[in-house]
């Protein structure tokens, strides 16, 4: 029968795989990726939001509604992102609907989704 390892045995074997010099040289050798792939994905996101929240200010929605309405604008870009095309609009109208479903007004959701999908 196996020898099962306890969780003080697992942290120790962690912690010899994860010392300061071995991290760094990894996370040396990766960063420059590290940081291309943040510009790709993540910065596309901030984008967004910060335009959402500009439409939420001129449609003159309540702050204490924006959170519904960017996480809409969050979940579509990454549809949007998947697609790397065309989305199709009964997958646009499917998240519409659970975010009408969660509070959000449609007449606001339609004017974000020209934000994302464009």
């Amino acid at each position: 029968m196996p020898i099962v390892k306890s969780a003080g045995d697992m942290t120790q074997m962690f912690s010899a795989k994860t010392s300061p010099d071995r991290v760094a040289t990894r996370y040396g050798a990766a960063k420059d990726m590290a940081i291309s792939k943040y510009i790709s994905y993540a910065i596309p996101f901030r984008i967004a939001i910060e335009m959402a929240r500009e439409k939420l200010i001129k449609l003159g929605v309540p702050s204490g509604k924006w959170g519904v309405h960017i996480a809409f604008v969050e979940a579509l870009k990454r549809i949007a992102q998947a697609y790397k095309g065309v989305v199709p609009s009964t997958i646009v109208n499917a998240v519409k609907a659970e975010y009408v479903a969660k509070g959000a007004d449609p007449a606001v959701l339609d004017e974000l989704v020209k934000i994302v999908i464009a």
